[in-house]
């Protein structure tokens, strides 16, 4: 179980760099198959890039993030003529200026459709379509990084603090339960079933034949007796 489990959805949203993703509906062809051409309107292209990164920066900006730190990341969901199913692309440039940067961005598309539906079922002779344009605005910072591994050498048992009778999947009747406060949860020590753990939140029941051990950062483990299978 992750440590503070009963807000470990808050923790993981506030544990996450922002980001806001603006996106525009754009059909163009890349290359387009019935003229045997390739794609040219660079400005617009450009433009629509510009337009979404500046509303991405805005809205960090209101975040109070700094301007020097926002970063860009641009996603272009692409198909082969009328299929579809299109692919998002993590383009590897942010404008176009020439041919050279369209065949680069033909090129990821490839590769990308190969390695998910099996290379040589590219098909760029149906023609190739962009239909939405995507960017991710966003500042990278640093996250907590939580580490779940158990302390070296053999764990001490814990010291209950009282007993329960308690019922368990199994059993005909009920069984005398040791009862462990929130200081069996230090890290060196096991708590062998059945137990039952009370914590400030939560509360754990090792059922017969687990033991309780707690890793680094309070990350709880439940681990089997026979075979320490986890």
């Amino acid at each position: 179980m992750p440590p503070y489990s009963p807000v470990f959805s808050a923790l993981g949203a506030g544990n996450t760099p922002q980001m806001h993703i603006h996106e525009r509906t754009a059909p163009m062809a890349l290359y387009d198959a019935m003229a045997r051409r390739l794609f040219d309107d660079y400005e617009r292209f450009n433009l629509i890039v510009e337009e979404l990164e500046d509303k991405g920066r805005a809205d960090l900006l209101r975040q109070g993030l700094p301007a020097d730190a926002v970063r860009h990341r641009l996603e272009l969901d692409m198909r082969y003529g009328d299929q579809m199913v299109t692919v998002a692309v993590v383009a590897d440039r942010t404008r176009l200026s020439g041919p050279v940067d369209v065949m680069a961005l033909i090129e990821l598309f490839a590769q990308d459709y190969g390695r998910r539906y099996g290379e040589g079922s590219q098909s760029p002779e149906a023609g190739i379509r962009i239909s939405t344009i995507r960017v991710a605005s966003h500042v990278p910072t640093g996250t907590v990084k939580f580490d779940a591994a158990l302390p070296d050498g053999t764990p001490e048992p814990a010291v209950p603090v009282s007993s329960r009778r308690c019922h368990f999947v199994g059993f005909d009747t009920a069984v005398d339960t040791p009862v462990y406060d929130e200081n069996a949860l230090r890290p060196g020590l096991v708590v062998h079933g059945p137990a039952v753990v009370t914590a400030a939140a939560p509360t754990y029941l090792v059922e017969p034949g687990w033991r309780l051990q707690t890793g680094a950062h309070g990350a709880i483990w439940f681990l089997t007796d026979a075979g320490d299978s986890r």
